[in-house]
């Protein structure tokens, strides 16, 4: 039986895990918080409760005095890193932490990579675009001393006027930058780490790795009706789409 007013740790918890900081001080909060309401509590024959019971991230952020996105964006975390496992909306401290898998920084979101790889491809592209505008520059006022070389708009001989490349290629940055879905792949593209954080602030009770993934393959089932001659739902702005998505579950 467990005393009254207590919570049983394994020392091997204390000693391998607490000791030796294998989590940061902020994950050994959350885990605190979990233990106490899983371990705290006598189970089936007297045994230690394994699980929560159903908690809301937002309640488990409100308790421990933290704020909801901060708590919901390292909660996720540690789930995908099998730190601690939820089901049904109960969590339970993984204790085994040699199953744990420590994600690299591409691997945190599902989508990481795609972005890591579109980041440096767009990177370059800034670096050619700011080495492009100081030779542009440079060239429109030594021949045309009047232009103060904003790169937006450039004069030509006869007088008329023509959109800079350098214009050209920050618009197709923009359009680089929009969420958008790659039937191929079947996946989004532009999902950033950003952008997946923006959502888990905005719907700490959503598990957004799982919904992006059902989304996907309703996508896919849209595309089939489509090749079907059928008509489909697939939209055109995938970033209100995916919010629209997100804020009914989080209603329900």
């Amino acid at each position: 039986m467990i005393p009254k007013d207590t919570t049983p740790i394994k020392h091997k918890i204390l000693t391998e895990i607490f000791a030796k900081r294998l989590l940061t001080l902020d994950e050994i909060a959350i885990v605190s918080y979990i233990i106490r309401w899983s371990w705290g509590f006598n189970g089936i024959e007297g045994r230690r409760q394994d699980w929560t019971r159903k908690l809301k991230k937002r309640k488990i952020a409100d308790d421990m005095d933290m704020n909801r996105g901060k708590c919901c964006t390292i909660l996720n975390k540690m789930i995908k890193e099998k730190k601690v496992k939820e089901k049904n909306g109960c969590y339970q401290f993984n204790e085994h932490f040699e199953e744990w898998q420590k994600f690299t920084k591409g691997k945190l979101f599902r989508h990481q990579k795609v972005y890591e790889s579109k980041t440096k491809s767009l990177r370059k592209v800034n670096l050619k675009v700011t080495k492009g505008k100081l030779k542009v520059y440079e060239s429109e006022t030594l021949g045309m001393p009047n232009n103060k070389g904003e790169g937006i708009k450039n004069k030509d001989v006869r007088g008329g006027e023509h959109l800079s490349k350098d214009t050209l290629k920050d618009n197709k940055d923009k359009k680089d930058k929009k969420i958008r879905f790659n039937f191929i792949k079947k996946e989004f593209i532009n999902l950033t780490k950003e952008r997946m954080e923006e959502f888990d602030e905005k719907y700490p009770e959503v598990n957004i790795d799982q919904e992006i993934e059902r989304m996907e393959n309703w996508l896919m089932e849209e595309k089939e009706k489509r090749d079907n001659g059928e008509k489909d739902k697939i939209p055109k702005d995938y970033n209100k789409f995916i919010h629209n998505w997100l804020r009914k579950e989080e209603q329900q």
